[in-house]
Parts: C-alpha cells; structure tokens; sequence
C-alpha cells in the first residue's frame, strides 16, 4: 500500500484504518494465530492502539519489536485476555512495574517468553511467575528497580541470560525441570562474582550448560563454599572462559573444582578458553611450571617486538613437566573439544598437555575456527 499525499499523520491514519478493517474480518470467535508488531516508535499513541488491537484478537504468537534507541514503554494491558497466548517475544520495550503481575495472572498457558534489550523498572520488585513457562529467554534486558529479578518457574526447561545488566543480582526458584542453560557476562555488566556464583548453583539439574565469559573466582571452591552436585550433567560448554591474569594452574584448579561436582559428565567443549590468541589482549608470561620429575617437550619460537604498543616477548622455548597436580575425578568423561583460532606463546600446546595429565581417561579433539572473520 503506497500513500503519497498528505502528511504522515494522514498516512498512518489511513494505513491503521485499513489494517484495523483487515483485523475486522478475522472470526474473533477463535483465537489469532500471530500478531507481530516491528515499528518505529514516532507516536506512542499510533502504537499503543496497534499493540492493544493486537491482542484483543486473542493470538497465540505476540511479537512486538519497537526499532528505536529509547526503549518504548508498554502500554496498560491490564483487563485484556491473553488466554491464548503461548509465545511472547518483546524486544526494545520498558515494561513498567506491572508485567511481572500481568504474567502470573493474564497468561495461564504461555510457554515461550523472550525478553531483548527490555527494562524493569518501577520502585518495586519483579518477579517472573509462571506454572506453565517452559522457556525463557532474556537478552541484554536491564534491572533498574534496585530488587533482584526473581524468576519462579517450576516447568522451565531451556533458560537462557545473554549479557544485560542486574544490579541487585537474579534469584532462580523451583527450577527443578531446567534441563539446559545458557548464561553469557563480560566484564562490562554489573553482575557480581557471587551472582553468578549462586546463578550456577541454582542450575544443579540441568543435562546441558554453555558458559561465556566466566572467570576464575567465580568457579574455585574452597571448603567452606562448594558447588552442589550436578548429578545430570551430561555436556559442558564453556566459551571465552577462564581469560582473566591466573596461571594456567590455577584455571585449571578452577575447572576441576566444577568438573568434580558433575559426576556423569560426559563431553566438554573449551572455546577460546583459557589460552588468548589476540596480541590486543594482556597476556601474563611467566611460564607454567610444577615441577621437574621426568622428562620433557621443547618447542621453539621467534621474539617479536612492537613500536606501537609495550614490548611483548613470546616464549622460545617451553618446558613440558610432569605436574604434581592431582587428577580430576571424572570417571564418564570421554570426550574434551578444544576449539581455538591461534596458538600464540604456545598456550594452546601447553593446554593440551595440561589437559590430558589430568584428564586422563578423556579423548581430546583440537578443531581451529577463526573467532573473527576477516
């Protein structure tokens, strides 16, 4: 439909009187399938109606996507039937204080929720309620409330936190159906060590689990606070993890402090893990050593040396010790991926050798995968 005259005004009145007739001839006496919204936000009004219009058709599927830099703030929704609905999918939207409530009450058999780059906000606490939720999904959403987000999902079976900003952390209750996880942080996000820390606590049933982005601190133990068993735990993927200032030695105490905690585990994926492949990043140079009992492995390498940057020197040469470090006890695992896109300083060598004197019942794969196309 191409409109040429009048202002846009005009043109949106025209254009929402002919999709409002188009909505007239649907049978309201049965559910709409889908109603999905992507719109600029030029007028809250014109998009409140739309969004309110949408859903008085009762669709199963609502997707609104507002393709603007300012979140675009919900409109009151409270009275209206969302009975139907199973699948919500919100991105770029401040859903106020009164959502949380909305789900608990207005939605009895939503299974699917998608939360991207959406606010809480509001002077209160949000608490994420739902018997019949299977899966959520919340992407680079923000927590202003100053309360934890508290998510209550006693059927949930795929989670999923990528990236976002929780300044007073986030609860997860009655996850006993959670079955595979996904959480990603960086060091940009304010959500503390000990968030994430009790975050992987809380997910003690899943089979499956990714990690992005977690540190060292966040996965040694000590014997005052151990992690619970992860007595399901079938795969572990672990991607950008472990890149903090430690010494190989102590990232691996950190990953044997989770492995042993997951007793069935059975593959383990490292993605650009542990070793830095990029030059842009610090990378610590004292060589990983734990003693000389036998022999050993060399290796050689040129020194480089960069006018615009401080000096870096890569190793010419490592030492391969056998380690007085204790063995994991991880009896099912049998298969460890490694998969990396440089073997700077000879890390990635040094990693594998590691691996596999600790793990030593465990086939390990090497696959390299640019991380950055060019």
């Amino acid at each position: 439909m191409i409109i040429r005259d009048g202002t846009l005004e005009e043109k949106w009145a025209r254009f929402e009187d002919f999709a409002t007739n188009l909505l007239l001839f649907h049978d309201n006496t049965s559910s709409l399938g889908e109603f999905r919204l992507s719109s600029r936000a030029y007028n809250q009004r014109h998009v409140d109606r739309w969004i309110r219009r949408g859903i008085e058709y009762c669709p199963s599927v609502l997707n609104i996507q507002i393709l603007e830099h300012h979140r675009f703030k919900l409109p009151p929704v409270v009275g209206l039937n969302f009975h139907h609905l199973k699948m919500l999918c919100l991105h770029s939207v401040d859903l106020g204080s009164h959502f949380a409530g909305l789900l608990c009450s207005a939605c009895p058999v939503m299974e699917d929720l998608k939360l991207g780059n959406c606010e809480f906000s509001g002077n209160s606490s949000q608490v994420i309620t739902s018997r019949t939720l299977k899966k959520l999904e919340l992407e680079c959403c923000l927590n202003k409330t100053g309360y934890p987000l508290v998510i209550t999902a006693p059927s949930l079976a795929y989670l999923c936190l990528c990236y976002g900003c929780y300044e007073a952390g986030i609860s997860l209750c009655k996850m006993d159906s959670l079955v595979g996880a996904e959480i990603y942080v960086t060091e940009y996000e304010t959500l503390s060590q000990q968030t994430e820390r009790e975050l992987l606590c809380s997910l003690y049933n899943v089979t499956s689990l990714k990690l992005m982005g977690f540190e060292v601190e966040v996965m040694l133990n000590d014997e005052s606070d151990k992690f619970p068993v992860f007595p399901n735990m079938r795969t572990l993927d672990l991607h950008s993890c472990f890149l903090d200032e430690y010494e190989l030695y102590d990232k691996l105490e950190a990953l044997g402090s989770f492995l042993q905690s997951a007793p069935c585990l059975e593959k383990l994926i490292l993605q650009y893990c542990m070793v830095c492949a990029c030059l842009m990043y610090q990378i610590t140079f004292q060589m990983f050593c734990l003693g000389i009992l036998h022999g050993s492995l060399c290796f050689c390498q040129k020194f480089y040396s960069f006018s615009d940057s401080e000096w870096e020197i890569e190793r010419k040469s490592i030492t391969l010790h056998r380690q007085y470090g204790k063995t994991f006890q991880c009896q099912k695992l049998k298969l460890i991926e490694v998969i990396y896109d440089h073997d700077h300083d000879h890390r990635l060598i040094e990693l594998l050798w590691s691996l596999g004197r600790r793990l030593p019942e465990a086939s390990i794969k090497l696959k390299k995968i640019k991380r950055f196309l060019t």
